[in-house]
């Protein structure tokens, strides 16, 4: 009964370890896609300057999620902003921004990519160590 129960929790964590690393591992290629789209604007996004026509009323906390209304060329770009942004800036002024024709997203000049690349890369590596781990296990048991 003991070794039915052993191999019956190894198929359970190896199709959960299957599971759980393609589930990550799809993820992570949807944020790889969407950050490339973005990607494609740091790297080829021109400096333009664009009109604040929203701002929050407060963003000094930073625990919130704040976001402004941009202004360029008649197109409207929403941008999260970090803490205190409103406090040196207001509704009217014009700021540069990395913008590229065709893109919806904008950039601030000066921001950078990197970092998420680097955390995407990481749980794609994740979700490939749990799947070659759960192809794996249990077969060494044997």
């Amino acid at each position: 009964m003991i070794i039915r129960a052993s191999i019956l929790l190894d198929k359970i964590m190896k199709y959960s370890s299957l599971g759980l690393g393609i589930t990550i591992i799809v993820f992570s290629l949807i944020f790889l896609k969407f950050k490339l789209d973005i990607y494609k604007v740091e790297r080829d996004g021109q400096i333009v300057e664009a009109q604040i026509i929203k701002l929050p009323n407060y963003c000094g906390s930073t625990r919130g999620k704040y976001y402004m209304d941009l202004n360029y060329q008649g197109e409207i770009f929403i941008k999260r902003i970090p803490a205190g942004f409103c406090d040196k800036h207001k509704v009217g002024e014009l700021i540069q921004i990395k913008y590229l024709e065709g893109e919806e997203s904008i950039l601030f000049v000066g921001e950078e990519m990197t970092g998420e690349f680097i955390a995407i890369g990481f749980f794609l590596l994740v979700g490939i160590v749990s799947v070659i781990y759960g192809m794996f296990l249990g077969r060494k048991r044997r």
